[in-house]
């Protein structure tokens, strides 16, 4: 008796995180899809003054606000682009927002 209940559990516990694990997934992909969520789509800026103003009033998807929490640079080819780590401050989701910021750079 003890392990049957022992194993329903365990199949709970199991179900729950694989929840938790299948939504975290599905919200790190709405927001790569978003503009800027990748190289592919990133956001190009004449000034690095572009970019705050961007995630100062930018979205995640279940309609919080992003909080930035560091930057980096990367060459791609021609262009440069600047990564910024986000988090919602609703649903707490990270990802990244990219820009293309050659012309800040020039």
């Amino acid at each position: 008796m003890i392990g049957l209940l022992l194993s329903l559990a365990l199949v709970a516990a199991l179900s729950v995180t694989g929840y938790r694990a299948l939504r975290r997934h599905r919200r790190r992909r709405r927001l790569a899809s978003l503009d800027g969520g990748s190289r592919a789509t990133a956001i190009a800026v004449e000034a690095f003054s572009e970019i705050e103003d961007h995630l100062a009033r930018r979205e995640c998807r279940c309609g919080g606000l992003l909080a930035g929490h560091g930057e980096r640079s990367e060459a791609d080819g021609q262009r440069i682009l600047r990564v910024v780590r986000v988090e919602c401050r609703r649903c707490e989701e990270r990802g990244e927002v990219w820009f293309d910021a050659t012309l800040a750079y020039h």
